[in-house]
């Protein structure tokens, strides 16, 4: 079983319009959209969608967040999130038809309480084993305390467990400051950027500065480059990711994805290039309908042999 955890979920609404103009009236052009959200809930729907198991757990604030545990257990996937006051936060995407991209803008959430992160380490005991994974990823509610983090990831190597955290970068470099090293850190270019105060903006220069990462001690590092793929700097060696071509309906969900095909190959294959190649098609499968996940496995299994992963030389 892969755990995720997420500590911000979100309601995420989503508008289409044709042509967004900024300082402009812009006309909805498709019903309002609601998709449950928070990146740990959209991997742990990627787990499932993949024939994994998965078990999501976090913090469920308010009445939403009921509603966000009750969508998942009907979905199929085990809960145990911790009751919180406050309520989920609601973040809104503007999708541009014309042009295929995004726009969001995400609310920080309610203010965190201390006791829950207490109930919620003791819930994670229960369930971590010697080679489980669990996924931290997303956002932290304010005051926005990165050694939430790096307290989960300790928690979890203490246990011989395997940590993949999926963060901003202002969050990871406090993390990795507190001497806290997941196992695999998996970023976008733009998160990278934040990270290393300059720009990331082709896959050489996040080749090296995954690399750099590598060298804090982190053991795997993989870096996404959205259209263009990934890189990945790992204990077995270096590899480029090539992703299918697709046309692009929403790219919102794609990292997540990315991320679920990657957990579910290391767990099936424990070998990086089946799972890359899993996590590229699966990243660019959610890219194929709106919405933030997965929408069938058969899109993955379609995308699959078109991925190309190559192995640097040392």
């Amino acid at each position: 079983m892969i755990v995720t955890v997420t500590l911000n979920p979100a309601l995420d609404q989503t508008v289409e319009v044709e042509g967004f103009a900024i300082s402009d009236t812009n006309r909805v052009c498709a019903p309002l959209r609601l998709d449950i959200s928070g990146k740990g809930i959209n991997v742990a729907r990627g787990v499932k969608a993949l024939g994994f198991d998965a078990l999501a757990c976090g913090l469920a604030p308010g009445q939403r967040g009921r509603l966000i545990e009750q969508q998942l257990i009907d979905s199929g996937i085990e809960c145990d999130f911790v009751h919180v006051s406050g309520e989920t936060r609601t973040n809104i995407t503007v999708l541009d038809r014309s042009t295929h991209t995004s726009t969001q803008l995400l609310l920080p959430g309610p203010q965190l309480e201390p006791a829950a992160i207490d109930e919620l380490h003791q819930r994670l005991r229960a369930h971590l084993t010697p080679g489980s994974w669990v996924v931290l990823a997303g956002s932290i509610p304010p005051p926005g305390d990165p050694a939430i983090y790096a307290g989960l990831i300790r928690m979890a190597t203490e246990m011989a467990a395997f940590t993949a955290l999926d963060a901003d970068g202002p969050v990871v470099e406090v993390v990795l400051a507190s001497g806290a090293y997941p196992t695999l850190l998996k970023m976008n270019e733009y998160e990278l950027s934040r990270l290393c105060h300059t720009e990331i903006d082709d896959e050489q220069a996040a080749l090296k500065a995954a690399r750099k990462l590598q060298g804090t001690g982190i053991a795997n590092v993989v870096i996404t480059l959205g259209g263009e793929g990934a890189v990945a700097v790992t204990t077995d060696g270096e590899y480029l990711v090539r992703p299918p071509q697709i046309t692009v309906e929403s790219a919102v969900g794609a990292g997540d994805g990315f991320t679920s095909g990657l957990v579910c190959g290391l767990v099936r294959d424990g070998a990086w290039e089946p799972a890359l190649t899993l996590a590229a098609a699966t990243g660019s499968a959610t890219c194929l309908a709106q919405g933030n996940v997965l929408r069938t496995r058969a899109d993955v299994e379609e995308l699959r042999p078109q991925v190309r992963v190559s192995r640097l030389p040392e």
